[in-house]
């Protein structure tokens, strides 16, 4: 059949990564007890409940994003009729709708509690799952920008409840450090969307429609916000009760507010360097790139697929290509890991110091610039899923390449400020590149692509000679210590946002 590809390539890349994973979690605890003492202390019973608690939620939730994104496209042109500069206007409002919502969801969430926002997210991303059953472009307008502000939220409001009470447990005296916990959470999310994938593909096959996937997502989400309400409990991270008259909420308001000019002037101080700048541009273009992935590779593959096979006019499972996808970024993350763990023996020391992550950084861009270059040069359907599978595999190396960089390099109080600031260009590279997507050459797919390979190129050139953190007052030498799940410990957010297009 000549749909084999994705599925050989699923069943191929599937086992390969729940065998390197699988391995990784056998070995790791016999090697922890030939290196330290193993911890038996109560702390951990907790810490192992906190991390079913919040990862139920979580990956319900994640799941329920992952069923819809590979479809949205598809269902847009192929059920609902709509031309691709319409679909660009409809993705432009759910990108001007996060960028704007950015601005006081974080203060909202902070403000009236991280549960209540995690269950408004809820709400809102169920409204706009099921906006997606309507035709009148208003409503779906609607549903878009509805999406935005879910968007917003679910990059935000749950991982602050996380780390609001993994602080207010106490977890840190366990054995469940925090960068364990990120790291936990982007391997449980990658394989929930590998999972996700197959299950869409499946639904759709049985059910008939494109529209099914969001009535499902649906579904989960009401019934995870059922399972909040009775599982997690509320955390605030500004205070809402201030009529108190003792001196100490006095004391508290003044270090509070000293806290917050502090961070204040830490942020502005991160900005002096140059180097969040540089970082700030190769995440736009790597970023933004892999957007307009997102936005082409139904359509690019399914023509390609149309003019490979003329005979045969079946659509190719968007579900099944989308687990591919999630499954080469699990093995590029896994590869990163491996490369930047000093835990082999004297040989593997070198290769730790050769394949440093800023070097790692360079050559995944240079990898996908490429990627895309192939894309734009070749029409065969093969050869266009090979480069974006090359491309998905970058994606995987990038996002803890960039995590360990913004780690080192942004300073800890501000931070938030800052990653907000360096998100800015991102937003106004995908507006300003979907509001482009509308053209009716033939060749148009085909310059976009050349466009994002030259913008790759630009910003591997800017890694190399602009992120120089062995020369750099918190190089490689102060981080020695950093181990592969430390990296992770920013990786979650930005898979999401990576790969996230609902």
């Amino acid at each position: 059949m000549c749909l084999d590809i994705y599925w050989i390539s699923l069943l191929v890349l599937v086992p390969l990564v729940a065998f390197v994973t699988g391995r990784d979690f056998i070995i790791r605890p016999f090697h922890k007890k030939l290196v330290e003492k193993p911890m038996t202390w109560t702390p951990d019973e907790d810490a192992r409940k906190f991390r079913w608690t919040f990862l139920q939620v979580y990956l319900v939730v994640m799941g329920s994003e992952w069923l819809q994104g590979p479809y949205l496209f598809s269902l847009f042109r192929n059920e609902k009729g709509l031309d691709e500069a319409t679909i660009a206007t409809l993705y432009i409002c759910t990108y001007v709708s996060a960028a704007i919502s950015a601005f006081f969801t974080g203060y909202v969430t902070d403000r009236f509690g991280r549960r209540a926002a995690c269950l408004v997210f809820c709400g809102i991303h169920s409204l706009a799952s099921a906006s997606v059953c309507f035709d009148k472009l208003e409503v779906l307008i609607l549903g878009r920008i509805l999406s935005g502000i879910g968007l917003t939220l679910l990059w935000t409001a749950f991982e602050s409840w996380m780390i609001a009470e993994y602080n207010a447990r106490g977890l840190d005296q366990s054995s469940l450090q925090l960068s364990n916990m990120f790291g936990i959470m982007t391997t449980y999310n990658c394989i929930t969307a590998i999972l996700a994938g197959v299950s869409g593909h499946c639904i759709v096959l049985a059910l008939g429609s494109k529209t099914d996937p969001f009535m499902v997502g649906l579904a989960l989400d009401l019934c995870v916000a059922i399972l909040m309400l009775y599982t997690w409990n509320e955390n605030r991270g500004l205070s809402t009760s201030s009529k108190g008259t003792a001196d100490v909420h006095d004391e508290e308001a003044i270090r509070t507010q000293a806290s917050v000019d502090s961070d204040q002037a830490m942020a502005l101080a991160s900005l002096t360097d140059v180097r969040v700048w540089v970082l700030s541009f190769i995440t736009c273009c790597f970023e933004g790139t892999i957007f307009l992935l997102m936005f082409f590779w139904p359509g690019t593959l399914q023509e390609a697929h149309d003019r490979d096979h003329p005979e045969s006019r079946d659509a190719i499972p968007h579900g099944v290509i989308f687990a591919a996808f999630m499954a080469i970024m699990v093995l590029g993350a896994l590869l990163f890991n491996y490369l930047t763990t000093n835990s082999g023996g004297r040989g593997k020391g070198h290769l730790v110091r050769f394949f440093n992550p800023t070097r790692l950084l360079s050559i995944a861009l240079l990898l996908s610039a490429v990627s895309f270059l192939v894309a734009a040069l070749t029409s065969t359907e093969s050869h266009l899923f090979g480069a974006f599978l090359l491309l998905e595999a970058c994606n995987g190396i990038y996002v803890p390449s960039v995590a360990y960089h913004r780690g080192v390099i942004v300073n800890e109080a501000g931070r938030a400020s800052v990653y907000g600031l360096m998100n800015i260009p991102l937003f106004i590279f995908v507006v300003v590149a979907l509001w482009s997507t509308g053209g009716s050459r033939e060749d148009h797919r085909q310059i976009v692509f050349i466009l994002c390979a030259a913008l790759l190129l630009a910003a591997a050139l800017m890694s190399s000679f602009g992120l120089d953190m062995a020369r750099s007052p918190a190089g490689f030498s102060e981080v020695a210590q950093t181990n592969a799940e430390d990296v992770k410990a920013e990786v979650d957010g930005d898979a999401v946002e990576v790969s996230d297009m609902g």
